[in-house]
């Protein structure tokens, strides 16, 4: 995607290298004036830019974050580049005939609100699809839905108060989100500037703001139902996490603390640019991974000093992020976009488990991530974080996705066949293809619906169609009005998702400054 010079001076200065401390050289500076000159970006939902001079001249010297190129390779490196009159959509496969509709009438589970609070008796049959599971995974097709953030919301407080659960994690940094974590125990903090502080601005949303304050209240005043604790389980921006060990052990080990930053030395300039680091020579790569992994051996070879000088608690947390360090760097090290993608699910599983194991044996948690990184994967050589914790817990998990038929959602505007860039805003969904499963819910006539996609079987015409594959609404941080057709991925939803939760219609998320 294409941004013109002042677009550029915009993020340095206000959402981008600045604040990342990012440093700006004379090059960088000349080309953030205000020259007219055109380049080219990748967004993802942190505002942050990373500078690849190794790309100069190519469309991508100036990238967004780790998924967002992930997600660039995934949708389009395979397919040739539009033109601005390629519009036209793919030959549609079978279409969901009146038997699929009897059938979702006849399985689906409506339900009245996706707004939280208040009664919760058109929730009730969740309780035969969760079971006895410890974890249950909350999707979402967009990253700009209000329906989806405030149906979490009100499933969070569902399983909270009906179900026992007292541990929500989310697809955000592990760090960033203790601090709110501490916010819902104590009340320590602004909530609106702690949610701001994740550095995600599909999160910094009053759906979000809203959920974290009932968490607090709710700690407040639980009754009989248990404590709720808020995490994060991303590995993206390691910076804090890295903070968070050298100051355990200037507190416990003060002789030593010099030892432990100086290892994450060779890291530091590399913590918030996934691609620079990438691209470094494997001589620097290779001395960072030994350095980190050195400062997690340390850290963990000293365990038993250690908690007498704290607590086991607290040097789980320490030694975890010593751990986080290493998956970063790992990830940022990797070739390609696609491996990089790879091992940030891979790591976002392990961060789960963790957190998991932590809270004790009795813990549920609820999980809050895109459907990508919720369902389970079908590609031969890339596993999802759903993938990987299904492999794991089995049927412990149940893994909810999100989907809907029309309305609108937050995104920034993008143009394909441009390859140009626009602003965030709101964007207003065409009918989607006849074929695709959008169409099969919408033809149910219900609003709101659940359905159990477990057990469906190909033994009759309603569920032979319903295995798929069939297009399947797949929406991140951008969107293309002109192109809708770029934004739906074949999947066979019974095998992705436990459940599936459909809205018919929807608004975007309410977005803060």
């Amino acid at each position: 995607h294409t941004v013109k010079g002042l677009f550029l001076r915009y993020w340095r200065e206000h959402g981008g290298l600045a604040q990342q401390g990012y440093p700006i050289s004379e090059e960088m500076q000349e080309k953030s004036d205000l020259n007219g000159k055109t380049y080219t970006v990748q967004y993802f939902e942190r505002a942050a830019f990373e500078i690849h001079p190794e790309n100069a001249g190519t469309p991508y010297e100036v990238l967004l974050s780790q998924l967002g190129r992930f997600q660039y390779d995934r949708r389009y490196r395979a397919t040739p580049t539009p033109t601005a009159t390629s519009t036209a959509a793919a030959t549609p496969g079978p279409t969901p005939g009146p038997e699929v509709a009897a059938w979702l009438r006849d399985h689906a589970i409506p339900f009245n609100t996706s707004q939280p609070g208040g009664d919760y008796s058109d929730l009730m049959p969740l309780k035969k699809i969760i079971g006895d599971a410890r974890i249950v995974s909350l999707g979402e097709a967009t990253h700009g839905t209000h329906e989806f953030f405030a149906m979490k919301h009100r499933m969070l407080e569902f399983l909270v108060k009906e179900m026992a659960f007292n541990t929500f994690a989310m697809e955000a940094g592990w760090g960033e989100s203790n601090l709110i974590n501490d916010y819902v125990h104590t009340g320590n903090g602004d909530p609106s500037q702690l949610l701001k502080g994740l550095g995600y601005w599909t999160w910094n949303t009053q759906e979000v703001l809203d959920m974290i304050k009932w968490m607090r209240a709710h700690n407040q005043n639980p009754g009989n139902e248990p404590i709720v604790s808020f995490q994060g389980f991303d590995i993206q921006g390691p910076h804090i996490v890295i903070d968070n060990v050298v100051a355990y052990v200037q507190r416990v080990d003060p002789p030593s603390v010099g030892r432990i930053q100086a290892r994450y030395d060779c890291f530091r300039p590399y913590q918030d640019s996934v691609g620079s680091y990438a691209s470094a020579p494997q001589a620097t790569k290779s001395a960072c991974h030994q350095d980190a992994q050195q400062a997690y051996n340390e850290l963990n070879g000293a365990r038993s000093a250690y908690e007498k000088l704290s607590s086991p608690g607290e040097f789980a947390r320490a030694l975890q992020s010593a751990r986080i360090v290493v998956q970063a760097e790992d990830a940022y090290s990797s070739a390609t976009t696609s491996q990089q993608g790879a091992a940030r699910d891979l790591y976002m599983a392990e961060n789960a488990s963790w957190i998991l194991q932590q809270a004790g044996k009795d813990t549920k948690i609820a999980l809050w991530a895109h459907n990508f990184h919720v369902g389970t994967s079908q590609a031969q050589d890339y596993k999802s974080m759903g993938q990987h914790l299904r492999e794991q817990y089995g049927d412990q998990i149940i893994n909810f996705g999100f989907d809907f038929y029309g309305g609108a959602f937050n995104a920034f505007s993008t143009n394909i066949a441009n390859q140009s860039i626009g602003s965030l805003t709101s964007h207003q969904v065409q009918a989607p293809p006849v074929d695709s499963y959008e169409a099969a819910f919408h033809s149910a006539g219900i609003p709101r619906l659940f359905v159990d996609m477990r057990g469906i079987q190909s033994s009759t015409p309603a569920t032979n169609w319903l295995t798929g594959p069939h297009p399947f609404r797949f929406i991140g941080a951008a969107y293309d009005d002109s192109r809708p057709d770029y934004f739906f991925s074949d999947e066979s939803l019974p095998k992705k998702f436990d459940a599936l939760i459909y809205f018919q219609d929807t608004t975007p998320s309410v977005l803060l400054k």
